[in-house]
């Protein structure tokens, strides 16, 4: 009978796949530091948003397994393709395609390849299975949220948005349920459903919805009104677009 054995990626990670994984998020990061807002950043505010998604989850997953000092500072090579992505955006930057397939396809993998480790390394250290999970997806989408809090944002996974931080605890669940049967297969999952709902998500827009506010936020709101004998004041007029 013919076996075949699929090498678990997520205990084995090669090191130029982890330092691709790298680079594409730190390039990310360091695309947001140079998009046109309200604040522009200088050369160390690129750095620090290449170098917060770049490493920020594979640190964070470190901390939280008390697996110190974390991976990302055990080896140069890391640090030095995040300043590889730093200078490759200022660069070239403006001719990086954020929006073209074969990005989206390496920050999926990115994506994928954060929870799966996390996951696994949690189930190292001898976490239960909803323990994994939580630490593959804090992996996946803090260094995001981070970013996101740096600039004065509200984290994009807490809005109705495209489901990212979703995916990220689909993966994790596909590889810590599949483990026990082969942690090769499992990766493979992991990272094939992220890749894969990614671009299905994308293809046929599909976000997540606002949750209804609490009713009893409104009957609050109207006995306060109703307190008030004078009631609101009038609010002032608009300007309109003419004035």
């Amino acid at each position: 009978m013919l076996t075949v054995d699929v090498p678990n990626i997520a205990a084995n990670t090669p090191l130029w796949l982890a330092l691709v994984t790298t680079f594409v998020a730190a390039v990310s990061g360091a695309i947001l530091g140079r998009q046109p807002g309200r604040v522009s950043y200088d050369i160390v505010g690129v750095s620090v948003f290449a170098f917060v998604l770049g490493l920020g989850g594979g640190i964070t997953r470190d901390v939280l397994l008390g697996n110190l000092p974390p991976l990302a500072l055990r080896s140069p090579w890391y640090v030095v393709t995040v300043l590889g992505a730093v200078i490759t955006v200022l660069l070239v930057g403006r001719w990086i395609s954020v929006g073209s397939w074969i990005f989206i396809l390496l920050d999926a993998l990115a994506l994928g390849l954060y929870a799966v480790i996390g996951a696994q390394l949690a189930i190292e250290f001898g976490l239960p299975d909803i323990g994994a999970i939580t630490v593959g997806f804090l992996a996946a989408i803090t260094g995001g949220v981070v970013v996101s809090v740096l600039r004065g944002e509200t984290p994009q996974i807490l809005l109705p948005s495209q489901p990212y931080a979703l995916l990220a605890v689909i993966g994790t669940t596909v590889y810590v349920l599949l483990d026990q049967i082969s942690g090769g297969m499992a990766a493979l999952a992991c990272l094939l459903s992220v890749i894969i709902l990614r671009f299905v998500t994308l293809k046929w827009n599909f976000t997540t919805s606002s949750v209804r506010p609490l009713p009893g936020a409104n009957r609050t709101d109207a006995k306060q009104q109703d307190s008030d004998p004078q009631g609101p004041e009038p609010e002032a007029p608009q300007p309109s677009a003419a004035d």
